[in-house]
């Protein structure tokens, strides 16, 4: 039996919240190591997870307690991956010092890259049955580590990279995720989403069939592998049951995009008699007047739509592969059906122009969806935009991953890219432009008004607020 520690890397709150957002913002559990220390607990092996951020540890402290197991698996986003290679330096200086394993999608992305930062191991793509098998080879097992699938690692100063993995089918055969190991006291979805509290989160598929310019896919794939409906009905009564969720928010962006599926999880809640609320997030062309009113029976009341952009030209650019009149038809019809819906746009793509992102603008305020969150484009490493960004305009830092902490989406101070044609400051003021129009109409402050159901939510639109109105330094 081997011991192992999970970590997600540390980052204070202010670092992770700023400009009055923290009451306003999502402390979410680490799901994907969550999942991975089910995988090996059932196989045997002794499991623990530190949360960096929700127990608001050091560096330093984190450190220590590594030294106490024989591997540390870390995973890694590249909005953090600089505090990432801080945990790997200060746990290589330890003694005993544990083997480190790095996952997650930047280390998908850039494994080399994360090699060369100090990880002994990179799991490149779906973690369990990869860290099983490693974690097995390394503490005594009969299987040599250049023959686990799915690894990066240095031998003898060459970088080796073993065949890929094949992706878990069918997803049931990973265990619920260990959510005994997270301090599940400690996590918040952000009243925008989930007004009613305690509120948890979950994921329901993996993989997404889009193309869009500016995600990555290799973690998960492309093809949308599901939990079966019977589990994921499961999962949120045990969600509700054992940890008083009143509220549980979906994650993954598929969750509408197959229709039997989706109408399966609905029944099972009305039959389970499930009383928590559901919010859940999907592509516009995946909906219909069936999906809709089967979600409002199973007290659905939000849905998030990805819909990034109000210029024709700038959706097909970032093949979303959606129009604007079929974006107006799925928020017309969940309108009519009675649920509320949000609205996600991103500014600044490449070649982007001023006179685009105005038509962005417009276009999310023709919609008049009950919430709207405008980010500038991170690009991350393995997309297209990433490449892109690196060909034209202006890329601050093209490895900004490796010496700074990506985390204020909502209100930057200081963008990473900035299309060509523009300043960063002309950016800054259309990226305020659009949050001012949106959330300071008269209607809309109204509509915020009577929807607050708590002081935390008062004060949460009072930190926004202040955001909106407060001037650039």
């Amino acid at each position: 039996m081997a011991r192992v520690l999970l970590v997600q890397p540390p980052l204070t709150f202010a670092e992770l919240f700023a400009k009055g957002t923290d009451a306003a913002s999502t402390i979410s559990p680490p799901l994907g190591l969550a999942y991975v220390a089910a995988y090996l607990r059932e196989r045997g092996h002794a499991c623990v997870i530190i949360d960096g951020i929700a127990e608001q540890m050091s560096v330093d402290t984190l450190a220590e307690r590594a030294a106490e197991f024989d591997v540390v698996g870390i995973t890694v986003l590249s909005t953090f991956a600089v505090r990432a290679i801080e945990v790997i330096s200060a746990i290589r200086t330890r003694r005993p010092r544990p083997s480190i394993v790095v996952g997650g999608a930047h280390a998908t992305a850039l494994p080399e890259a994360m090699v060369e930062r100090g990880a002994d191991y990179v799991v490149v793509g779906e973690g369990e049955e990869t860290m099983f098998e490693l974690v097995e080879s390394l503490c005594g097992g009969n299987r040599p580590v250049d023959q686990v699938r799915g690894l990066v690692f240095d031998r003898d100063g060459e970088i080796v990279r073993t065949p890929p993995r094949p992706f878990i089918e069918p997803l049931d055969r990973i265990p619920m995720p260990a959510r005994d190991l997270l301090p599940m006291h400690r996590y918040r979805d952000t009243i925008l989403r989930a007004p009613e509290r305690p509120s948890h989160s979950m994921m329901t598929s993996r993989g997404c069939r889009g193309a869009c310019t500016f995600c990555h896919k290799k973690t998960f794939g492309t093809k949308v592998r599901y939990f079966s409906p019977e589990r994921i009905v499961e999962e949120i009564l045990l969600l509700e049951s054992q940890y008083g969720a009143r509220h549980v928010s979906i994650y993954d962006d598929n969750f509408l995009t197959d229709h039997d599926f989706v109408l399966a999880v609905c029944e099972g809640l009305h039959q389970r008699g499930a009383a928590v609320s559901l919010s859940v997030a999907g592509r516009v062309d995946a909906v219909n007047e069936e999906v809709l009113r089967a979600l409002k029976k199973a007290r659905c009341i939000k849905i998030e739509y990805g819909i990034e952009s109000g210029c024709q030209r700038i959706l097909d650019y970032t093949n979303k592969h959606i129009t604007k009149d079929g974006i107006r038809r799925a928020i017309r019809l969940t309108k009519q059906v009675g649920i509320p819906s949000r609205g996600f746009f991103i500014l600044g793509f490449p070649t982007e122009t001023a006179t685009e992102m105005e038509e962005t603008i417009r276009f999310a305020l023709e919609l008049d969806m009950d919430l709207a969150s405008f980010t500038l484009l991170t690009p991350f490493p393995g997309t297209v935009d990433y490449r892109r960004a690196q060909r034209t305009g202006t890329f601050r830092d093209s490895e900004y991953f490796h010496h700074e902490i990506v985390s204020d989406f909502a209100f930057p101070d200081n963008p990473l890219y900035v299309p060509a044609g523009m300043t960063a400051k002309q950016l800054l003021a259309v990226h305020r432009r659009a949050y001012r129009r949106y959330y300071l109409r008269p209607r809309m402050v109204m509509r915020r008004l009577l929807s607050l159901r708590s002081a935390q939510g008062l004060r949460a639109m009072a930190g926004g607020a202040l955001s909106l109105v407060r001037k650039r330094a």
